[in-house]
């Protein structure tokens, strides 16, 4: 069953899940990736429930238009099992299917919006736009896990796959539902009916995806930190871009709300770094660029009152839209006065 504005989309023999809103061309242009064992309809919504309470719903009142795609699954939705897609591979999807609805507005500025798993994919997915000629703005971590070994749990032996092998949620899965529970708490009513969501929203995940040591082929089931290490691009610090964090504040999802805002800026440092290190400066700018990286963290992160899934529901969907134009501005902003530095 397909929602409105959903479209199955394939590119190179991949088939995933596309929803499109184009809003204003001369407004930015969000692309939002999932995390895992989600379609990306966590942040548009579906036909029964109410619009307000997901995020596409606040950007449309700010003009901004939602790309949300989804990676291929074994869900009614797409039906394609491809359990051997690595980040590489998806990355380079997701820059077809953002090619594709911009022929009309070339120029239109783009922002990516990561939640969860999703950011795994951070630098492979701002290399695979940048190969297709789009300049992604920002990048917006939603309690999104950067390329870091060792902050995504990996159960003794490897986590359960599905016959076809697909990742199932392993630990994780347990989660959701108090997680979207305490969502309606927070805004006072049912967000998402249970059943409704276990069928239109969760799906089956490629393992590698997850950018850990556990890896899939033909062969099944392998081990290969260096793969995986590979595959996200997690030390070719150039290819990394500014990357701006919208944190919960719930210790239920303490890894996010504590470690985000400081694990973000270590990449956004080695960005800079990676760029300035072939330069020389005068000490006047090289004490600018000191100041300005000592001011990265407060301009760049938000919190949001919530878990893990606190743009879910209409106080966390609006307080998330407005974040997003803030920090679109903000990281816009940054480009700006780094660029000067720089050159």
């Amino acid at each position: 069953m397909l929602f409105a504005g959903e479209e199955r989309v394939e590119h190179s023999g991949v088939r995933g899940l596309r929803y499109f809103r184009p809003g204003n061309s001369d407004c930015p242009l969000v692309v939002f990736l999932p995390g895992g064992v989600h379609l990306a309809r966590i942040s548009y919504g579906d036909p029964f429930s109410d619009r307000a309470d997901f995020l596409d719903h606040w950007l449309e009142q700010k003009g901004i238009g939602l790309l949300a795609l989804s990676y291929p699954t074994d869900h009614p939705s797409i039906g394609a099992i491809v359990p051997d897609l690595t980040i590489a591979g998806w990355a380079s999807w997701i820059a077809s299917a953002t090619l594709d609805v911009l022929r009309e507005t070339p120029d239109r500025p783009v922002a990516v919006a990561m939640w969860s798993m999703a950011g795994r994919s951070v630098a492979a997915v701002n290399t695979a736009l940048k190969a297709a000629g789009i300049d992604a703005v920002c990048f917006l971590s939603l309690a999104a896990s950067p390329p870091i070994a060792g902050l995504n749990f990996v159960q003794p032996g490897g986590d359960p796959l599905t016959s076809g092998g697909l990742w199932t949620g392993g630990v994780y899965i347990d989660g959701f539902l108090p997680g979207l529970s305490q969502q309606n708490q927070i805004n006072g009513h049912r967000i998402l009916d249970e059943q409704l969501y276990l069928e239109h929203y969760l799906c089956n995940t490629p393992v590698m995806l997850r950018g850990t040591p556990q890896r899939f082929s033909d062969q099944g089931t392998f081990w290969n930190f260096e793969d995986a290490h590979d595959d996200m691009r997690a030390s070719f610090f150039s290819e990394f871009p500014l990357t701006a964090t919208i944190s919960p504040t719930d210790r239920s999802d303490d890894g996010h709300a504590l470690g985000d805002p400081i694990n973000w800026n270590f990449f956004n440092i080695q960005m800079i770094r990676a760029q300035a290190r072939a330069l020389d400066f005068d000490d006047g700018q090289w004490k600018e660029l000191r100041a300005l990286t000592r001011t990265l963290p407060s301009r760049l992160s938000r919190d949001v009152a919530g878990g893990h899934f606190f743009f879910a529901g209409a106080y966390g969907a609006e307080q998330t839209a407005h974040h997003i134009t803030e920090l679109y501005s903000a990281v816009r902003s940054l480009r700006t006065e780094i660029r000067a530095l720089l050159e």
